[in-house]
């Protein structure tokens, strides 16, 4: 076999199959190696899967590639390469796009804007209905009842001798 093939070869392998050959050679259970690296009981099987999208932090899985490598004995570049090169030819995500019209900070609705008109009214009803039609300011400024009004000097006082 040349050096052509093994590169070949290499191309195929993906980093769950290095990995999962590796643990049944230890005679490691997938439990186990999850309990030892201290995953979640699913992610061993997910990671021979390839399927790194289903982990539950897919932002961590080369770590835990790498630490899965070490558990079992992987040369760490190989399985690095070979996660390198399955994550390369996952398809990029299409860019999000980006709003053409300017963001509000506080949207004005239909409700706002009828809120404000019905206090509007209710503010000109008080102040229409509090004055008499036709009546001068002056008309609602009656004097007080005499008996009501403020004592002009202290004989006014009404005192206890009768």
């Amino acid at each position: 076999m040349s050096a052509d093939d093994t590169v070949q070869l290499d191309a195929f392998i993906t980093p769950g199959t290095l990995l999962k050959a590796a643990r049944e050679d230890k005679g490691l259970s997938q439990r186990e190696v999850a309990d030892r690296l201290h995953l979640m009981p699913g992610y061993p099987a997910i990671i021979e899967r390839d399927d790194f999208k289903a982990l539950l932090h897919p932002a961590f899985a080369r770590g835990y590639v790498r630490a899965y490598g070490k558990l079992v004995g992987v040369e760490e570049q190989r399985l690095l390469s070979a996660f390198d090169r399955l994550r390369g030819e996952e398809v990029a995500p299409e860019p999000r796009k980006i709003r053409d019209r300017p963001l509000q900070l506080h949207p004005t609705g239909l409700g706002v804007v009828i809120g404000l008109v019905l206090l509007v009214l209710l503010v000109l009803a008080i102040w229409w209905f509090r004055a008499e039609p036709g009546a001068p300011a002056s008309a609602l400024e009656e004097p007080l009842p005499e008996y009501l009004a403020a004592p002009r000097n202290n004989s006014d006082f009404v005192t206890g001798d009768r």
